[in-house]
Formats: structure tokens, sequence, C-alpha cells
């Protein structure tokens, strides 16, 4: 099976739990804090066409509509996407739109959008070089990216090298934010993880010479998400890769 292929299997058999899990979050804290956090680093103008990329179940799309963007939100798999247009009903947002697409191959115009969020993507991609070099390309003159991510793959190839993932799966202290995932679906993350050449780089390092080489400049880094957005949640989770948030704005 093609990596890709492989890798949108996996996601897609974890939609449902996300789009519940997202749809829990819109009522709660951490809805607030992505708000705060997003809305600081939003481009100065009235009017912001905003890409979410990876939007699963349109979390942060809702966010972004909340803040008064255009928003259009895109995700590989369908079943998240169907999860997306479901919280859309609950949450009663009729105009986000939603497509199907791969972040590495994206099927907009130079200079789409004014704003690009994307979290939890880049490190499941088979090329994240790529998909930044898309994500700069169809980001407008003086647009912002804000990525929120960690070096999951390296966290995840440890704790198989470690001989974790059998633990995890068994004992909810250990888990990594997902108590309900079975053995096979951690090995199946594990086994994708330790494949992607991600999972070598220093990160957010080598996001920061991609994104430069691409033209983004004013970088601005928040290395400690962990506890300025999810607060009391890291005393219920041991992280293996502390969450970042990397802001970048292109070149005029």
């Amino acid at each position: 099976m093609e990596m890709q292929e492989r890798i949108n299997n996996y996601w897609s058999k974890r939609a449902d739990e996300f789009g519940d899990a997202r749809y829990t979050d819109m009522q709660g804290k951490k809805r607030e804090n992505w708000t705060k956090l997003i809305s600081e680093h939003l481009p100065k103008k009235e009017k912001i066409r905003a890409l979410d990329l990876g939007t699963g179940a349109g979390f942060f799309s809702f966010i972004l509509h909340d803040l008064g963007c255009e928003v259009t939100g895109i995700d590989y798999s369908e079943d998240m996407l169907a999860n997306a247009h479901k919280n859309c009903e609950r949450l009663g947002y009729p105009d986000i739109k939603f497509l199907q697409m791969d972040a590495q191959d994206l099927k907009f115009d130079d200079g789409s959008f004014d704003f690009i969020f994307t979290r939890n993507v880049t490190w499941t991609l088979p090329d994240p070089a790529k998909a930044y070099r898309e994500m700069v390309r169809v980001l407008a003159p003086g647009g912002k990216l804000m990525n929120a991510d960690a070096n999951y793959s390296a966290g995840f190839k440890k704790m198989d090298e470690a001989g974790l993932t059998e633990k995890a799966a068994s004992h909810p202290n250990m888990q990594y934010q997902h108590p309900a995932t079975s053995l096979e679906m951690l090995r199946e993350r594990n086994d994708i993880a330790k494949s992607l050449y991600i999972a070598d780089e220093r990160r957010p390092a080598w996001d920061i010479n991609v994104l430069s080489d691409c033209g983004m400049e004013r970088f601005w880094i928040d290395m400690d998400v962990n506890a300025n957005i999810f607060m009391l949640e890291r005393m219920k989770f041991t992280s293996i890769s502390p969450e970042f948030v990397l802001v970048a704005e292109k070149n005029i």
C-alpha cells in the first residue's frame, strides 16, 4: 500500500473519535485559549481569507470563522471531512467550505489566502517540505502561516524502541492523549511514524530552515503550548513530544 494511503487509512479510522472530541472542545477552555492565540497573529486587514489545512473535524475552522475570517478547510480524509460537516450542522456553521485535498498538492491559485492555520499535520506527511512549499505558494504577499505541531514521529519512534508501545496500550497513565487507542492502532501509528523522514529532524529548527528557504520571515515561536493552551491536561499525560507553535510571514 502506498504510504499516503496507509496514513489516510489510519486517520480515517480515528475520524469519529476526533469528531466527538473536537465537538466537546468547542464547549471548553481550549477553544478560548486557541482563539486568543490565533487572534494575536491574524493579519491586520478587514477581510481575511483563511485556510484550515488538515481541518479534521473542523475545530479550527469554527474558531477562524468566529474571528471573522472567510474560511476554507481541507483534509485528505473524507471520513474526517464527514465529521467536520456533522459538527457544522451541530454548531450552526453553514458557510464554511470543506474540500478533500492533499496538503502536498494544493489545488489553489498562487496567493489565494491571507492566513493558513495547521495543527498536527506536518508530522504525518510523507513530504512535509513539499507541503510547506505549497503553503507558501498559496499565501498572499504579507500573509501568515501558523503551524502547531510537534516531532511526534521522533517521539513515537523512541517509544517503540524503548518497548513502551505495549505498556501504553494497557496502562492509562502512560497513554499519549488518546486512551482508547488499541495496541494494533498504536503499532500502526508508530510504524508509520518511523518511516517518515521528519522523524530524524530537529524541530522546529528544521521547519524554520525550510520556510526561510521558501521566503518566509519574521518568525515567532511558542515552545510551551502544553502549558499555555492545555494547562492542567499536561498533568494527566506524559508528553513525549512537547507541542510548539510556529508563526511566519511571507515576504511582500
